[in-house]
């Protein structure tokens, strides 16, 4: 089963979500992002675990429409009155994740689930699965040269990114 921690990345680094008013509906988000099913449950009090370092996002007030945490109504990133002891958790019917912009990196008790940042992706098409390669480094998304490019490669990045 899909379950863990709750990590997000913002300005470049990894954090925790305060169980403050977190809820089913903010772990629904979760769960929706990683592509992991609905949510089941929305355990807090470090259910799985303390985390460390920066506690990004307290008083997360989700309708469980957004598609993304970043989207949720919530105090301005960074800004809380937590401590590790209070890092949000959820719990999804999927039993693996999908790999595309968002995966899962582990699950179970000790493991976190953390939305991986986009490295890859496709822009400027009609739909998600359409579109320009684009590799994302030291902070730019750039094209891919196209120069030696062909089906084996796109069907890695089809792959890489759910689409197929």
């Amino acid at each position: 089963r899909c379950a863990g921690r709750v990590e997000v990345f913002h300005a470049g680094r990894w954090g925790t979500v305060c169980d403050d008013s977190w809820g089913l509906r903010d772990a629904q988000v979760t769960c929706r992002q990683v592509r992991c099913g609905h949510a089941l449950w929305a355990p807090g009090a470090a259910h799985f675990g303390r985390g460390s370092g920066v506690i990004w996002l307290d008083e997360t007030n989700c309708t469980g429409s957004e598609t993304h945490l970043a989207q949720c109504p919530a105090r301005t990133w960074g800004h809380n009155d937590c401590y590790h002891g209070e890092d949000a958790g959820a719990v999804c019917a999927g039993e693996t994740a999908q790999v595309g912009t968002d995966r899962w990196v582990g699950s179970g008790v000790s493991d976190s689930l953390e939305p991986e940042p986009p490295h890859l992706r496709l822009a400027g098409g009609r739909h998600r699965c359409a579109g320009r390669v684009e590799l994302l480094h030291l902070g730019r998304w750039a094209g891919v040269c196209g120069h030696t490019w062909g089906p084996p490669e796109a069907q890695v990045v089809c792959r890489d990114l759910g689409c197929g």
